[in-house]
């Protein structure tokens, strides 16, 4: 996935647009933050999932517009975050060894097969 990259014709790098390899720090740093907004959004998903999954045979809940009204109304919508800190960190720290590795593990299988040319970027590490 190079979501991150910009794949640009010869004309758009006139333009003033740079066109560059990443670093393995910055593929860590663009890997954590997407681990970040990727915890962030889904921890009120996660919320809801765990309420319905551990009600067990006492049906507290309907279904899963009636824990979201459930929670909002008696504990307020910031309980719809609960755990998001802990989440976050190790969604992010994921994310970072993710994408870092895979990056690396790319460039490093893309300069072993032959008549593949290596980018500047990567020649010089």
């Amino acid at each position: 996935m190079e979501w991150y990259r910009w794949r640009m014709k010869p004309e758009a790098a006139r333009e003033g647009v740079a066109c560059r390899d990443l670093t393995d720090p910055e593929n860590a740093v663009i890997g954590a933050f997407a681990g970040v907004i990727t915890g962030a959004v889904t921890t009120p998903l996660d919320v809801i999932k765990t309420r319905l999954m551990i009600q067990g045979s006492a049906k507290q809940y309907r279904g899963v517009v009636d824990c979201v009204q459930t929670v909002v109304r008696e504990e307020g919508p910031s309980a719809l975050l609960k755990g998001i800190g802990p989440r976050v960190l190790w969604i992010g720290i994921g994310g970072s060894i993710f994408f870092g590795v895979l990056e690396r593990t790319k460039l490093l299988l893309s300069q072993r097969r032959p008549g593949k040319a290596v980018s500047e970027a990567s020649k010089e590490e």
